[in-house]
């Protein structure tokens, strides 16, 4: 108990903090209620761990599917296992859910005082104060456990560049093959990884023995799910289908997209439907959940035809839509389609507003320092890379705010080189008073 005070006291600040958004969370969930649902997405994942409890199989949206990575299913089917499928179930995933967005501001927060001292670390994190992340934490997506597992990586990664040890290693390997097994777009994070750890003068050696062990630990994790897919799809599918739906969501983002009624779809797309496709298409009562891959790959079809017309026929919009409009909308954005504690989203507009200025100034001030440049530029490329991913296919709002944890990160490293110039220029002005007296 001593160690715990102890604890408790050195950090308080951070302590407060997550005592505000514990009382956010209460009031929401006192509002919303405990079965407050989106009926989407949300409703899905509760009914894929539901049924995969009671036969085994993993679906979505009422199918067998491979469109969701299992991850969330495997998490809520065990929740139902302890709690059993009713009201109960749906009270311990938003107490679960509740926990893992709170969980997120500490490890934020200590990724930070990596860098800096615990009040700046701790201020750093006042932007999980707003009330989108309150809002989705009341919904079971995705997102929440994504972004817990996203600040681990980041965490364990950075803490690996500073010391070789065993400990960060294998805890990367495990919140890494977690997260993919929630999202699959984090497949990507380990170039990053492997950049940042050759500019801080990681053994190479060392490094690249870790990364095949790494590598060999994550195929024989996906084996067994790649496998399921192709006995079930007859399709080699290492990760999830689906992307063509938002492929085909994406090209009408932006500006320039062409028209419907532009485009000849019979001729580019219908008439060149595989037969396989075609019967499925035609036969939506054979096998349900292969009409339902089949949509989604006609969806990609679709979005392959209009992206190649669009290019065609505007190259400089397309350029436009996919390089600015769609990485601004997931830049400067908030997830909150409801109204809870009397928040307008104006509120969140101006909160997002400061998130991007003080990210800003952040960056100039680490750039024109470069003491932090490496970690800065790990952070900005990991950031970029998921922008990246989500501006080829659909920019969203949902998708965008499993990001902005990176920005407060970058906050808290620039407000800390910050306050070092103060402290040691009033150091300096120090030493120079006394030594002219």
């Amino acid at each position: 108990m001593k160690k715990i005070y102890k604890i408790i006291m050195n950090n308080w600040l951070i302590v407060i903090v997550m005592i505000i958004s514990l009382v956010l969370h209460i009031l929401a969930i006192k509002q919303l209620g405990f079965n407050y649902t989106l009926n989407s997405d949300d409703a899905s994942y509760v009914k894929s761990g539901i049924v995969f409890l009671q036969t085994g199989e993993i679906t979505m949206h009422g199918v067998i599917s491979a469109q969701i990575m299992p991850g969330m299913t495997f998490l809520i089917a065990f929740m139902a296992l302890i709690f059993g499928t009713g009201t109960k179930l749906m009270i311990s995933l938003k107490v679960l859910w509740m926990i893992m967005g709170i969980s997120t501001i500490c490890v934020v927060y200590k990724t930070i005082k990596l860098y800096t001292n615990k009040y700046i670390s701790a201020l750093s994190c006042l932007f999980f104060l707003a009330i989108d992340y309150v809002w989705m934490d009341n919904l079971i997506l995705t997102e929440t456990p994504f972004i817990l597992l996203f600040a681990l990586l980041i965490y364990h990664t950075l803490k690996l560049s500073q010391n070789t040890n065993r400990k960060d290693y294998i805890l990367i390997i495990i919140y890494y093959i977690m997260a993919v097994f929630i999202r699959p777009n984090i497949g990507i994070f380990p170039i990053f990884l492997f950049i940042f750890l050759l500019l801080k003068k990681y053994d190479f050696k060392l490094l690249m023995k870790q990364c095949l062990i790494a590598g060999a630990i994550l195929l024989l994790c996906l084996i067994p799910w790649t496998y399921r897919n192709y006995k079930v799809f007859g399709k080699f599918i290492p990760l999830t289908y689906g992307i063509g739906n938002p492929l085909l969501l994406g090209t009408y983002q932006g500006v320039g997209y062409p028209l419907d009624e532009e485009l000849d779809y019979v001729k580019n797309v219908d008439e060149k439907i595989p037969d396989k496709m075609k019967y499925y298409l035609e036969n939506t009562n054979e096998k349900e959940y292969m009409t339902k891959y089949y949509l989604l790959e006609y969806d990609g079809m679709k979005a392959k035809y209009r992206m190649h017309e669009w290019w065609n026929k505007d190259k400089i919009s397309m350029l436009k839509s996919y390089l600015y409009y769609k990485p601004k909308e997931l830049f400067n954005n908030y997830f909150y389609w409801d109204t809870i504690l009397g928040i307008k989203p104006m509120v969140l507009s101006t909160i997002r507003k400061l998130e991007i200025l003080f990210f800003g100034l952040s960056s100039l001030l680490i750039l024109l320092n470069k003491k932090r440049i490496k970690e800065w530029l790990f952070l900005i490329l990991t950031y970029g890379s998921q922008i990246a991913l989500y501006s080829y296919t659909f920019a969203f709002s949902r998708y965008a705010i499993s990001m902005f944890f990176i920005r407060y990160i970058v906050i808290g490293i620039g407000i800390g080189i910050l306050y070092d110039i103060v402290k040691n220029r009033r150091k300096h002005e120090d030493i120079n008073d006394n030594s002219s007296i």
